[in-house]
């Protein structure tokens, strides 16, 4: 199964390349981390969310002289990229403004919980492209059983804080280097 168990599905390159980590014996589980990080970058308009973050940042600054940090934190938002991932982080940071936490502290946890949001909505993403890809036999129950193990083995070992790191810096490759070395001449570079 060179081309992987998710050749029929929509993901991207990155994605199907992680869904042939899934099923490879050859590829350590530090790997398919550091690779599913990677997709997830691949994912986002990192320039974008990094450009917010760092708005926010000066906010927190500002926001010890301001009276309303609330609508302070509304208008970055509002002068900012639209994604899903963007709002999960403004419902977290504008919930802990609200609840008086202090402006640094609550982009801080903003940023930690919006990245464990992230990371469970993808593995369950990937966890249906597993069930789609054994129910139209890309993959065997035993490839499937396995894959779904190997999954949640790897979402839980992404570190929230080095993703929201990634974000903040807005450094695409950050978990790429982890899987640099691993190319050779059946792997090829990513998209």
């Amino acid at each position: 199964m060179t081309d992987g168990p998710f050749r029929n599905s929509e993901l991207s390159g990155r994605w199907k390349r992680y869904g042939r980590d899934l099923v490879s014996d050859a590829t350590s589980q530090n790997e398919r981390t550091a690779q599913a990080c990677h997709s997830m970058l691949g994912d986002v308009d990192l320039a974008g969310i990094s450009e917010l973050l760092k708005g926010l940042k000066e906010l927190t600054l500002e926001a010890q002289m301001d009276l309303d940090p609330v609508s302070l934190a509304e208008s970055i938002f509002d002068n900012h990229i639209k994604a899903p991932l963007v709002d999960i982080l403004q419902k977290h940071l504008l919930a802990n403004l609200r609840d008086q936490m202090d402006s640094a502290v609550a982009l801080d946890e903003a940023i930690k919980s919006a990245a464990n949001a992230w990371i469970g909505e993808t593995k369950n993403r990937i966890d249906e492209e597993c069930i789609r890809a054994r129910d139209i036999g890309d993959m065997t129950k035993e490839e499937y059983a396995m894959s779904i193990s190997r999954n949640n083995e790897t979402f839980s070992l992404i570190d929230p804080n080095a993703l929201g790191n990634a974000l903040y810096t807005g450094l695409k490759n950050t978990f790429r280097n982890a899987n640099h070395n691993r190319e050779g001449l059946d792997e090829g570079p990513d998209d």
